[in-house]
């Protein structure tokens, strides 16, 4: 609840999870709450790599895409937040497959091992097995391990409630499992110890069975877990497996030779007839995957588009594009904190103001204010022979603000008074030109990413990392915001010089060409980025030491700006 009583959240007990805290944007329509949640899986799929490629639900028509069969979370809207957390495990894992190239591995492991037709289900039950604890230890070097946790029990449980009397390599594979894919590194080592899973009980110590083929599966952890994923190479650590999956198949085949798969082995199982539980979940699957397909052409609609790329747009407006960064949108923010500063504010309201344009307007025809004397007629009708008179103030211009966020910012001290300064300098340009915008950029994944951190009335913020290409991150915002006929004031905000890219010296080239002011703000700079600023810059630079010089260091900068504008015009 907040101060006025008002209850903002409900919490429904049983429907706990980490998704919880952030995922806000919700609808009880199933249709609506499908998008929102495909929104939410695809941009925690960025987090993953680049080549995990679009995410759809499974009954949407989509070439090469990663399709989630959404039966686990289907009847409830909105959904849970502990399904949720399933679905995002659930990518998570699928999402690592793809981008370790898991489908191409399955083929050449299958060259090699060329398993005889009876071990064919064997030999494919291991090999999902395997590479699910590979990519589960490469989930736990991130938040996302425990999201892979949530969907590694319930694949677990889920395969473990239909057991057939052991042996069988399902449940030794899944008991392995869930030790060597655990988020404790070293819980494996402690070995199997008579576990009962999915329910069951009275089945016997399972020790006799599984002790030592699961200690044979052990000896490829520490390798899968450490040595594999220091590789720099996908390739590399596709060999590296190659050669682990091919020994261990090897010698675990010695001890499961005899064991069937599960119940849908049918060289071992052949009299088991079609399983009722299996055939239920097949048309369960079936009915999902029917309205998934009714609802496709809502779902399409309601996606927004893929992130822009301005690469190819910057390189036909630049001379030096051979170094030009890839540019990218990008929509994954934060709530920001207020950071506003009231005292500050005000005085920047002035500067602002002063660089408005203003004119009058007038009300006419009121019961109360100024005398309007051609209005006196009405005197003796309606009494309405008032007027009042009004100045607005507008910048009559477009004007963005553009936050360097990239890693020199990720210092606390830094990035906090960046954020005092651009949220307190944004409000001030709020109050007279309403749509004003406001942009940071930052490095994810060897790209230049433009994040719009104002949007429907509240500040957000993005983590500040990586390399500063502040070249494409000005022409990109250009692209991104020009209005035709309209002139852009585009305020740079850094706290030194670019050090990526294509360079600040396009960038500035491409502003006086297209009726873009340019002005930079350095914020937080020590003496040699001051130097390498000036250089870059010139005289459209000023240098914030003290957050109460920027209002007059600002309005320097505003001025220079309209002298030469009216410099241009004559």
């Amino acid at each position: 609840m907040n101060d006025a009583g008002d209850v903002k959240r409900f919490v429904i007990p049983g429907e706990e999870g980490y998704s919880d805290f952030w995922r806000r944007d919700k609808s009880p329509i199933e249709s609506v709450e499908l998008v929102k949640l495909l929104v939410a899986i695809r941009k925690l799929s960025t987090f993953i790599g680049r080549n995990v490629g679009e995410i759809v639900w499974s009954g949407m028509e989509r070439d090469n895409a990663l399709a989630l069969d959404p039966t686990p979370i289907m009847g409830t809207y909105p959904v849970p937040a502990g399904k949720t957390d399933l679905m995002v495990g659930i990518m998570v894992q699928e999402a690592y497959k793809r981008v370790e190239w898991s489908e191409r591995l399955h083929e050449m492991l299958r060259l090699r091992v060329q398993p005889p037709t009876q071990y064919e289900y064997k030999f494919d039950m291991f090999f999902s097995v395997c590479e699910s604890v590979y990519v589960d230890g490469l989930a736990n070097k991130s938040v996302l391990g425990y999201y892979a946790e949530v969907a590694r029990d319930w694949r677990i449980t889920k395969t473990l409630k239909s057991l057939i009397k052991p042996p069988t390599l399902s449940e030794m594979l899944h008991l392995w499992w869930r030790l060597a894919a655990h988020r404790d590194p070293e819980l494996y080592k402690n070995g199997h110890s008579d576990l009962t899973l999915g329910g069951l009980v009275m089945r016997g110590s399972l020790d006799q069975y599984y002790s030592k083929p699961m200690q044979t599966m052990n000896s490829i952890v520490p390798a899968l877990r450490e040595d594999c994923p220091a590789l720099p190479s996908v390739s590399d650590r596709c060999d590296l497996r190659l050669d682990l999956y091919e020994q261990l198949w090897r010698e675990v085949l010695g001890h499961i030779r005899f064991w069937p798969g599960d119940r849908s082995d049918r060289f071992m199982m052949p009299d088991m007839g079609e399983d009722e539980e299996l055939a239920r979940e097949e048309a369960e699957q079936a009915a999902v995957k029917a309205t998934i397909v009714n609802y496709a052409n809502l779902i399409e609609a309601a996606l927004p588009q893929k992130n822009r790329d301005y690469t190819d747009q910057i390189k036909g407006n630049v001379a030096n594009f051979e170094n030009v960064a890839r540019v990218e949108g990008n929509d994954i923010v934060m709530l920001a904190r207020n950071r506003v500063d009231r005292q500050l504010l005000h005085k920047l309201e002035q500067v602002v103001r002063n660089a408005t344009d203003r004119r009058s307007v007038f009300n006419r025809g009121l019961s109360s204010g100024k005398i309007h004397s051609r209005r006196l007629y009405r005197a003796h009708t309606t009494g309405a022979v008032f007027q009042q008179k009004k100045h607005e103030f507008d910048m009559r211009k477009n004007v963005v603000l553009l936050v360097d966020a990239t890693g020199s910012m990720a210092d606390p001290t830094h990035w906090d008074q960046a954020e005092m300064i651009y949220q307190t300098l944004f409000t001030a340009i709020l109050e007279y030109t309403s749509n004003a915008r406001l942009f940071a950029y930052n490095e994810v994944r060897n790209a230049c990413r433009i994040t719009e951190i104002y949007r429907g009335g509240r500040m957000l913020t993005v983590l500040p990392h990586g390399r500063t290409a502040s070249g494409e991150a000005i022409i990109a915002t250009a692209l991104k915001t020009r209005i035709p006929g309209k002139k852009t004031l585009l305020v740079h905000i850094t706290d030194g010089a670019s050090n990526w890219g294509c360079g600040v010296a396009d960038a500035i080239k491409y502003c006086k060409g297209n009726d873009v002011s340019l002005l930079t703000l350095g914020v937080s700079c020590s003496l040699s980025a001051k130097q390498s600023l000036r250089d870059e810059y010139g005289s459209l630079v000023k240098f914030v030491d003290k957050t109460e010089q920027l209002p007059k260091l600002f309005g320097e900068l505003i001025i220079s700006e309209m002298r030469e504008s009216r410099a241009q015009q004559q």
